[in-house]
Parts: C-alpha cells; sequence; structure tokens
C-alpha cells in the first residue's frame, strides 16, 4: 500500500506538489519526525481516503526532519537479518488468518535497522528525506 501526498495548486502545478510513500515509509518519515520534536496539532492520516494535514503541521513536519538529517548515516545501513525475518513472518501469519491484523500493524510498523535513522541512510535515503522536506514547506496536503 503506497499513500500519494497531494496538494491541489494551480498556480503551481509543476513544483512539488505531490509525493509518493509507501506504508513503512510513511510511517517512518512520521516517526523521525516524533524523535525530532514533531507535536502535530492535528491528525496525521494513516489512511489514503483523502484525510488532510494543515499548513501548520507539514511545516513543522518539514522543520523536525530537517533537523535530523545530519544524525542519519552517510553510508548505507543495511537492515538486521533477524529483523527483516521477524517482519516477514509477521506479514506471512497476517496474511493468513483475518483474525491476524494486528500481526499486520506490527509488521508495517517495525523498523528492521538498527535504528530509525538508518532507514534513510546513504545519499539516496537522504536526497529522499529532502525532496520530501520540500513538499512538506509548501504546506498542507491531502493523502490518497
Amino acid at each position: 500500500m503506497s499513500f500519494y501526498l497531494t496538494r491541489s495548486d494551480e498556480s503551481d502545478s509543476e513544483n512539488n506538489n505531490d509525493f509518493t510513500a509507501n506504508i513503512r515509509t510513511y510511517s517512518a518519515l512520521f516517526k523521525i519526525a516524533l524523535v525530532y520534536g514533531f507535536e502535530p496539532k492535528g491528525d496525521i492520516p494513516f489512511s489514503n481516503d483523502g484525510g488532510w494535514v494543515s499548513d501548520d503541521d507539514a511545516l513543522c513536519w518539514a522543520k523536525a526532519i530537517e533537523s535530523s538529517l545530519d544524525d542519519i548515516p552517510d553510508q548505507r545501513a543495511e537492515p538486521l537479518p533477524e529483523k527483516v525475518e521477524e517482519i516477514n513472518s509477521k506479514m506471512k501469519a497476517a496474511f493468513e488468518s483475518e483474525a491476524n491484523l494486528v500481526l499486520l500493524r506490527q509488521a508495517i510498523q517495525a523498523n528492521p535497522h538498527a535504528s530509525i535513522l538508518e532507514v534513510f541512510s546513504g545519499k539516496d535515503g537522504k536526497d529522499y528525506l529532502k525532496e520530501f522536506i520540500g513538499f512538506l514547506k509548501k504546506g498542507g496536503f491531502s493523502t490518497w
């Protein structure tokens, strides 16, 4: 499942009005922001049904992620094999029975790295964060 984050700004249709993140990445973007002081004033939607993030929350989210950049490793950190195995096991069990939906939530929220900061380590990860920061600095958005 992916999130398509967008805003309708016809006056600036070519510049950074949408952003895509899979559910695990979106969760990690939110968690890093919380670690770096993000305190949303409104609800941050974790569904793709058009929920809205306010201008203020978007700007505060950007500021929090921006403050994390120096702490994120420049070298790409690989996921820990035992954590990947645990996540895969939960995902498999979750899809075997609807009664196991709690396992699906746990698997989605799990971090396969030693630290949440390692999720976006390396040049590509940091570039992704910078792109997200640029998106957030343009203000509020909806999630689809």
